[in-house]
Formats: structure tokens, C-alpha cells, sequence
């Protein structure tokens, strides 16, 4: 999640840049880009945090190096993780295409909510200092953003056309950082849109409460919160290195773990830790899975789930063939 930096009224001046060059240099900004997971040392981080988990857990246990443990060919070779690393090119490119005007968009939508709820309820005057007032910005975008994610993520596992384009993403039989990439392009298109509604929403609510006094605490252009989650290990979301937060935790913050879980081909994990961030969503709709244990997982999609293959056409277009096609319902919860 991204933030505006900056007092933001009615109007904002951006440097125009070419959507071709940034297409072009998309894979790279995955590495190089403070507002990227993958960001490199966010990656490194996560391998410390990762490298700790040896220690602690898997040297006493099995006999592998911290190197065979960190980088094992099955997982970073593997066909799926393969995959994985061409759709981040692939990506790039159509993000040329399929182009998201987020921050015009957002200012526009900003803008509309500021005035239309002056409009309604008149001017407001609040004495709220301007770091008071960019500290309940940065927790009000993370929370109405996480929540967001939350949502459109379960519609994509409980919508039968949306679960088809969200197969892409599920269908990875191993998990790295780079999977977070593996999506159909319509379902990141989907997923940016969101982003911008939300943060228009959320900026628009506060111009209109702190009139000339909206700005986010930010780091390297990323908000301290995404940027604190990032650097703290959510790159093991999508890893084979299992950290748990344990039943307390857990009920909060989504824990690797609880992701890895949410990934499992096991029907008793299916429609379960849909969470981003926070675990409380799925825990105040049902959908929350605790890891109080290690479990051994085997990731992907049952047989004759799957509706692509290992190809990027066959990523891009068996989706869509599918969808014109689907009659069935989406996979369900199974309750013990």
C-alpha cells in the first residue's frame, strides 16, 4: 500500500511518466522499488528472519545447511517457481496495457468525498497537530486498506469467474517471494482499482476533517506501517520457511505461516486466512485457521482444479476460456 505524501487539497502536480518505460523496468522496480515487497532489503530481512528459523527449529531436527535450507533447488528451480519469474516480465509489459490512472484516480475520488461531505455536514475545525493528524491518516489507510484486500480476496475465492482468474495465483506448487507476482493480469487490474478506491476514499474522508493537514508518515514513499510489515518478513508468506505467531498472535497479525496454510491443497484449509496483514478480519467472519503446530503442506490444486498450464499464454488466456465455459460452483468449506 502506497500513501500520498504531502499536504493534499484540491489540486496536485505529478511528474508525468512514460507508461512504456515503466513497463519496461517493472521487473527490476520489483528489486529496486521501496514500495514493492520484494523490495531487496526486505528480502534480506526475511532471509535473516528465515536463517533464525533454522536455528531455532530446523538444524536440531534435519541435517541441511542454512544455504540448502535457504535457497533448496526444488523450490527456486522449481517448473512453478519458473512460472512465477516469467509473469513478473509478462506483467510488466501489459501493465502498459492495462494501465491503472491510480493517482489521478485517486485524487479525483479524494477530491469528490472531500467535497461532497463538506457539502453535506459543512466545513469541520479540528486543533488535531499535523502529526497527530498523519498518525490516524497512516492507521486509517493501513486498516480501510487490509480490510479491502480482505474482502475483494474472499470474493475472488467465492465468485466462480473471479476463483477462475485467482487459480493462476493457487495453482503454484511451490511458494517464494516472487509468487505474490503469479496473478492472472485481470486480477491484478482488480486489485489496483481497489487500492486506488480505497485510498481516494480514505483521503477524501480526512480532507474533509483536516482541511489542508492530510499527509501520511512515510517511508521511502511507503506509509511506516506496510513499510514495518514488509521489513519485518512478509516475504515468508510465499516461502517454505514455516513461522508461526502462535494462537495469540495469530488471532491478530496473519503469520506466514497461517498464509502457507491458506495455499494448501488440504480441503480443511480451503476459504481460510484470507488476511493480508491483520488476522481479525477472518477471525470476525469465520475464516481464521490458527497454526498452534507445524504442518507438513503440499501446495497447489487438486486434480482437475487447475484451468492452465505451466505456459504464459496459457496463463493469460486458459482463464478466460474457462470462465466462458464454468457451470460449477467454487470450492467450498469443509468443516470437521
Amino acid at each position: 500500500m502506497t500513501a500520498v505524501s504531502g499536504p493534499l487539497n484540491e489540486r496536485v502536480h505529478t511528474p508525468a511518466v512514460d507508461p512504456l518505460l515503466r513497463a519496461l523496468r517493472r521487473p527490476l522496480d520489483s528489486l529496486l522499488g521501496a514500495e514493492q515487497r520484494t523490495f531487496l532489503p526486505f528480502l534480506v530481512v526475511s532471509a535473516i528472519l528465515a536463517a533464525i528459523v533454522w536455528v531455532l527449529a530446523v538444524r536440531p531436527r534435519k541435517k541441511t545447511t542454512l544455504l540448502g535450507y535457504l535457497f533448496p533447488r526444488a523450490v527456486w528451480l522449481h517448473p512453478s517457481a519458473l512460472l512465477d519469474y516469467r509473469l513478473i516480465v509478462l506483467r510488466g509489459l501489459l501493465s502498459f496495457v492495462l494501465v491503472v490512472p491510480r493517482f489521478l484516480g485517486v485524487v479525483t475520488i479524494a477530491v469528490a468525498v472531500g467535497r461532497s461531505l463538506r457539502h453535506t455536514f459543512g466545513m469541520t475545525h479540528s486543533s488535531l497537530s499535523v502529526g497527530w493528524v498523519a498518525a490516524l491518516f497512516t492507521v486509517a489507510l493501513f486498516v480501510a486498506d487490509d480490510l479491502t484486500r480482505y474482502l475483494l480476496h474472499r470474493l475472488m475465492h467465492r465468485v466462480p469467474v473471479l476463483w477462475e482468474l485467482h487459480k493462476v495465483h493457487h495453482s503454484a506448487e511451490v511458494l517464494t517471494p516472487f509468487t505474490l507476482q503469479r496473478v492472472h493480469p485481470l486480477e491484478g487490474f482488480a486489485m489496483a482499482i481497489r487500492g486506488a478506491i480505497t485510498l481516494g476514499l480514505v483521503t477524501g474522508l480526512f480532507i474533509w476533517l483536516f482541511p489542508g493537514r492530510v499527509q501520511a508518515s512515510l517511508v521511502l514513499g511507503v506509509d511506516v506501517i506496510s513499510f514495518a510489515f514488509a521489513a519485518l518478513g512478509a516475504n515468508l508468506r510465499h516461502s517454505h520457511v514455516w513461522l508461526s505467531y502462535g494462537p495469540l498472535l495469530g488471532r491478530i497479525f496473519i503469520s506466514p505461516a497461517q498464509h502457507q496454510v491458506h495455499h494448501s491443497e488440504a480441503p480443511e484449509h480451503y476459504d481460510r486466512n484470507y488476511g493480508a496483514a491483520l488476522a481479525v478480519w477472518d477471525w470476525m467472519f469465520g475464516s481464521l485457521f490458527l497454526t498452534e503446530r507445524y504442518l507438513r503442506l503440499r501446495f497447489g490444486l487438486p486434480v482437475g482444479e487447475r484451468n492452465h498450464s505451466n505456459t504464459l499464454g496459457s496463463v493469460v488466456v486458459d482463464p478466460l476460456r474457462a470462465i466462458a465455459r464454468r457451470t460449477d460452483k467454487p470450492r467450498t468449506l469443509v468443516v470437521e
